[in-house]
């Protein structure tokens, strides 16, 4: 296996690197009030819950610092959110139902006050794990000329992964800014920069966006 050898090689984005701001977008994946409770998300474990909080506390301002740049430099800036329709949930992607959501655009599941959208940035509602799965960003994304994909938030191995996985098979170029996504544990967050970075992704600083964007 690729992981137990010394072969592995993790593409990193190259110092001095500059990129297309009207060809790149941020795609920042559920960044909700709900998701960044870290006592929410421990469910009870302290441990767990020292480790969002620490995550959580490096993450919002990294994300802060590329959605300024974004911003600043004419990117497209995409916000998603992960919630339900209806109150049964029934609308939802089976494994996700039962979960502590509440319904779209309610306090919890709406985007948190430092990385809120403004008008004229894209807000797409999912009910599965995955950006693309029947969302229409895809489209969104072509339409506005889009071939590079930024891609922040949470979690690293489970939405965020899901979304870079779908954004490669679609063929666009996809840029992993590791200090800006939160992960599940340590161990995990090992194991997913290892296989994104030699595999699907170049990784990348929130400060190497914002200098290659500048």
């Amino acid at each position: 296996m690729i992981i137990d050898t010394d072969e592995i090689v993790v593409k990193r984005m190259e110092l001095g690197a500059k990129l297309d701001a009207s060809s790149s977008a941020l795609v920042i994946i559920d960044m909700m009030n709900r998701f960044c409770d870290a006592k929410w998300l421990a469910n009870g474990d302290e441990q767990k819950e020292q480790w969002f909080e620490d995550g959580l506390d490096q993450i919002i301002p990294n994300l802060q610092l590329v959605l300024e740049d974004f911003r600043a430099c004419g990117g497209l800036v995409v916000h998603v959110v992960n919630a339900k329709w209806t109150e049964s949930g029934r609308d939802v992607v089976p494994y996700q139902r039962g979960r502590d959501y509440e319904l779209f655009d309610s306090h919890p599941m709406s985007v948190i006050e430092p990385l809120a959208p403004k008008q004229g940035e894209v807000v797409i509602r999912k009910v599965a794990s995955s950006a693309f799965t029947a969302t229409g960003l895809e489209f969104i994304l072509r339409n506005a000329g889009i071939d590079t994909v930024f891609l922040g938030g949470q979690y690293g191995g489970a939405c965020v992964l899901y979304s870079l996985i779908q954004s490669r098979e679609l063929g666009f170029e996809n840029f992993w800014i590791g200090d800006a996504i939160l992960y599940g544990s340590e161990k995990n967050q090992a194991m997913v920069e290892t296989l994104v970075g030699s595999q699907w992704a170049t990784m990348a600083s929130a400060k190497d966006v914002v200098h290659a964007l500048s």
